[in-house]
């Protein structure tokens, strides 16, 4: 892939407690750069987020240039697992 970043999938431990603000200040920051943002399913079901979009893994690895992920290698690796066959960037 060359050039900018586009369209970013946010992914969080969604079972932290604190991790909504986070995850949307992230957002916010990334849609300043003029990126598209969205959630990863689960993560925006089980946070309430609804100012974004969400996706299933397969989407994000479809439509997606990057992944930002917030948690531990728990929630990294999971998810790495799941996008590992669209070559995406975490």
């Amino acid at each position: 892939m060359t050039g900018r970043f586009q369209h970013a999938a946010l992914v969080g431990k969604y079972q932290a407690d604190g991790i909504l603000p986070v995850l949307e200040d992230i957002a916010q920051f990334l849609v300043r750069l003029g990126l598209e943002v969205s959630f990863e399913q689960r993560t925006a079901q089980s946070t309430g987020v609804t100012d974004y979009g969400s996706l299933s893994a397969d989407r994000i690895g479809a439509e997606c240039d990057l992944a930002i992920v917030v948690g531990g290698d728990g929630t990294m690796l999971g998810i790495a697992r799941e996008l590992a066959t669209h070559n995406l960037p975490l």
